[in-house]
């Protein structure tokens, strides 16, 4: 397994400590023969801020954005592991105490909260994601 993300690319912006890189993400079936004649098969372009290590690039050019494997598994724990976890111990506390539907209700108000407060925190989380360019095409 491959200790490493990696997304071709192309820089879109350059800024002094940043450079935006747009990406094309596909679905998983994207590449099946027949996505043409299938609605599940999409892309989305997306713009990824990379670090800049000192390196000198030119909009239009194709690069190759890594990050680390870790980071991929700690971004899947925040968004829906941890969240899960939360709410099934929720529900299972409240089963017992009140009705199937407040319990529900506070799962949402629980969840609503969790989300909150990591947007409060995606400075601080920012600094834990980050791409890097490795090297360019």
């Amino acid at each position: 397994m491959s200790k490493n993300i990696t997304h071709e690319g192309v820089v879109v912006k350059i800024d002094r400590q940043d450079v935006h890189v747009l990406i094309v993400q596909h679905s998983a079936c994207a590449g099946c023969h027949a996505k043409g004649a299938c609605t599940a098969s999409d892309s989305k372009d997306k713009i990824i801020v990379a670090k800049n290590r000192g390196e000198v690039f030119q909009i239009g050019e194709r690069v190759l954005l890594v990050g680390s494997n870790s980071m991929a598994w700690s971004a899947l724990t925040y968004a829906f592991i941890l969240p899960l976890i939360l709410s099934i111990a929720l529900l299972f506390v409240l089963s017992g105490m009140v009705s199937e539907a407040m319990s529900c209700l506070c799962v949402l108000a629980l969840l609503a909260i969790y989300y909150f407060v990591l947007f409060l925190f995606r400075n601080k989380l920012e600094t834990k994601f980050v791409f890097y360019i490795e090297n360019q095409l």
